[in-house]
């Protein structure tokens, strides 16, 4: 039987039927002509679009309905297609949260690893480079050096106005001003060679003697005790460079005893016959401070003293009352960034 057209084919099928619900004649060879319609009717109304009552509406709602199923299949051709499939995997929602954490777990170990390389790098760019001056620092070389300076203007005008009134001849005033703050440098830089040797050897001796303290079951509490010295020797490489660092943060914490300690030998062994009046006592524990403070740099900074008898240093110092060319008395000491330095602060010098 030919399908080809199988609405036109069922009219002619109901055609038939209806002459033989009339009893009229059929056409040769179409005995069965009722079963077979039924059976064609029902074989395609379930190919066929659903209709309506309506013939009227179905004419109408045609093209809109076939033009939906079309959108909807290239829709559906465009979201099952293999690219898009191949770029598209489903997950459940634990599984994306999981992801969303790790993202974040992720992003906060790179952040955290750029600022340590940050600060290892600044560190790095810092350390021994007293050309690269950390802001931070309260007490990086240029603001002692502008300490420095205020420390002549202020305490050293007060103390010598103190020993002028001993009396005290003016070049003998300036020569003990000069001696206090030239002892206390150099006693400062001995005391801080020492300190930096027994904060490692410390260190050593808490990282290798073991102290735990434990409770019994009884309730009583014990300390153990263990030494043992590493077998790795690379242990304990660069400690004096963290040592240094440390001491430097913590600097002027030693302030007060040093002060204490200069004042109670150091000065009193070489300036016995003067009074520490207030005056004169604070200039004594300003120079302790600053020098200390200048000699745990990194670097350590340098005090230039010059010599009676040496060509004045025009680039280092300035002249003091009088104008010469050759030192008779150093008066204040030049500030230099490290030994052999540039220049942080001049000095001043007494010419002949």
């Amino acid at each position: 039987m030919n399908l080809s057209y199988p609405n036109e084919r069922i009219r002619g099928l109901q055609d038939l039927v209806e002459r033989v619900s009339k009893e009229l004649p059929l056409p040769e060879g179409i005995g069965n002509a009722k079963t077979q319609y039924q059976r064609l009717q029902g074989n395609f109304s379930k190919t066929l679009p659903a209709t309506s009552v309506s013939s009227t509406q179905n004419q109408a709602g045609h093209h809109n309905t076939t033009d939906a199923r079309l959108g909807d299949r290239n829709f559906m051709n465009r979201t099952h297609s293999p690219d898009r499939e191949n770029n598209m995997k489903s997950v459940s929602v634990l599984e994306y949260n999981r992801l969303v954490e790790s993202e974040k777990s992720y992003k906060a170990q790179v952040q955290e690893l750029t600022t340590r390389l940050s600060s290892f790098a600044s560190k790095q760019l810092t350390t021994n480079n007293p050309n690269i001056a950390d802001l931070s620092d309260r007490n990086r070389p240029t603001k002692l050096g502008e300490k420095f300076e205020q420390l002549y203007d202020n305490e050293w005008s007060e103390a010598f106005e103190y020993l002028k009134g001993i009396p005290m001849d003016e070049d003998q005033i300036l020569k003990t001003l000069v001696d206090i703050s030239q002892k206390a440098y150099e006693f400062c830089q001995d005391f801080a060679e020492q300190e930096l040797t027994r904060l490692e050897s410390h260190f050593i001796d808490v990282m290798t003697h073991i102290k735990w303290t434990c409770e019994e079951s009884s309730g009583k509490k014990i300390d153990l005790l263990v030494h043992r010295n590493p077998e790795d020797k690379s242990a304990f490489v660069g400690l004096n460079r963290h040592m240094a660092d440390a001491r430097k943060a913590c600097a002027i914490a030693s302030v007060p005893a040093l002060c204490e300690m200069f004042k109670g030998h150091v000065y009193r062994e070489h300036f016995d016959k003067i009074t520490l009046e207030p005056r004169l006592e604070k200039y004594v524990d300003r120079c302790l401070e600053y020098s200390f403070l200048m000699v745990v740099q990194d670097p350590p900074m340098y005090l230039e003293y010059p010599e009676s008898g040496q060509k004045i240093n025009t680039s280092l110092f300035k002249p003091f009352r009088q104008k010469g060319s050759v030192v008779q008395m150093c008066v204040w000491p030049c500030v230099c960034l490290h030994k052999d330095g540039p220049v942080v602060c001049k000095g001043y010098v007494l010419p002949k």
